[in-house]
C-alpha cells in the first residue's frame, strides 16, 4: 500500500516533480518555500498541509534548532486544519504526537530555564551555555531585555562573549534603539573574527554588517559595503551569506535605487537557492527591467 503522503500532490503549475526532488534530497527548506507559495489561510488540500508541516518541522529540527518552538506550534496547527479538511487520523497522529512531545519538552526546557533566572535578571545561577538559550528565548518578545542579557553574557569574557556582545547590540537595534546601538554595532567590526569559525558567530558578524547598511545612505552605504565583502572574503564567508540578510539587502539597495548592486544579488540568490518564494522571483523580474 502507497504511503498516505505519496504523490501525486497535484501542486499547481508543475510544482509535483520539484517538491519531489527537495524531499529526496532532504531539502527541507526548499520543500518549505515551496509549499508556502500554494497554501494559503483557505487551503483545504489536506495533503498539502500534513506536508508543509513536516517540512518546516524538519527543518528546524535538523538545521535551525532556535526555531523548533515556533515550527512545532505552526506544525500543529497544520496538522489540526488538515484532519478538519479529511486527512486520515490514523496516518497522522504519529506526527501530531511527536510534534506535540517535541513541544512539550522544549516548553518545560524553557521554563525550567527561565526559573533559573534571579530576580532582576540576574543570571549567575546560569552557566553561558544556558544563559545563551535564556537570551534568544527571550529576545523573541523583548529584545531590549534580551540585549541586557546577551551584554551580561559577553561580560563573563567566556568563549561565547563576542558573539554574544554583537547580539547585544543586535536586540537593542531590534528593540528600535538603533542609534544607541550604533557604536557598538560598528565596534563589532572592529574585533578579530578570524578566530570565530563557527558559521552561526560569523552570522552575528553579518547580521551587524546588515543593521548598519540598513541604516546608512551615500557614500558611507558603499563604504561599508565594500569592508563587509572584504571581511566576508578574509573569512570565507561571502557577504552577505545568510538568505534572510541577502533578502534585507536586496530591499535596500532598491530603497537607495541602487539598481546595479540589487540585480547582482538577485542573481546570486537565483544561483544559490534551489527555490525562491514567487513573490520574491517576481521582484526579480522586475528590477531586470529597471533602467540603471
Amino acid at each position: 500500500m502507497p504511503h498516505f503522503l505519496a504523490p501525486p500532490f497535484d501542486l499547481p503549475d508543475g510544482r509535483d516533480a520539484r517538491l519531489v526532488k527537495h524531499l529526496e534530497d532532504d531539502d527541507w527548506a526548499s520543500a518549505t518555500t515551496l509549499l508556502r507559495d500554494v497554501v494559503t489561510p483557505t487551503t483545504t488540500e489536506w495533503k498539502w498541509l500534513v506536508l508543509l508541516a513536516y517540512a518546516r518541522f524538519r527543518d528546524a529540527a535538523d538545521v535551525l534548532p532556535d526555531e523548533l518552538v515556533d515550527a512545532s506550534r505552526e506544525a500543529l496547527q497544520l496538522l489540526h486544519r488538515a484532519m478538519a479538511n479529511g486527512a486520515p487520523h490514523d496516518d497522522v497522529a504519529p506526527f501530531l504526537e511527536a510534534v506535540e512531545r517535541t513541544l512539550d519538552q522544549l516548553s518545560r526546557g524553557e521554563e525550567a530555564l527561565l526559573a533559573k533566572l534571579g530576580p532582576g535578571d540576574d543570571p549567575k545561577a546560569l552557566s553561558d551555555e544556558e544563559l545563551e538559550s535564556v537570551c534568544f528565548l527571550v529576545e523573541r518578545a523583548n529584545p531590549a531585555r534580551a540585549a541586557k542579557l546577551f551584554a551580561a553574557l559577553a561580560a563573563r569574557q567566556g568563549p561565547l562573549a563576542t558573539a554574544a556582545r554583537a547580539r547585544s547590540a543586535l536586540a537593542l537595534a531590534r528593540s528600535g534603539a538603533f542609534e544607541a546601538a550604533k557604536p557598538e554595532l560598528e565596534d563589532v567590526l572592529t574585533k578579530d573574527w578570524s578566530k570565530r569559525p563557527l558559521s552561526d558567530e560569523r552570522l552575528a558578524l553579518e547580521a551587524a554588517e546588515t543593521t548598519l547598511l540598513e541604516h546608512a545612505t551615500g557614500a558611507e552605504f558603499v563604504a561599508l559595503w565594500h569592508l563587509a565583502e572584504a571581511r566576508g572574503t578574509a573569512l570565507g564567508f561571502p557577504f552577505p551569506s545568510a538568505w534572510p540578510h541577502q533578502e534585507r539587502l536586496f530591499d535596500k539597495c532598491l530603497s537607495l535605487r541602487d539598481i546595479t548592486r540589487a540585480r547582482a544579488l538577485a542573481q546570486r540568490m537565483e544561483g544559490e537557492r534551489p527555490e525562491l518564494p514567487e513573490k520574491l522571483a517576481e521582484r526579480f523580474r522586475a528590477v531586470r527591467l529597471e533602467q540603471v
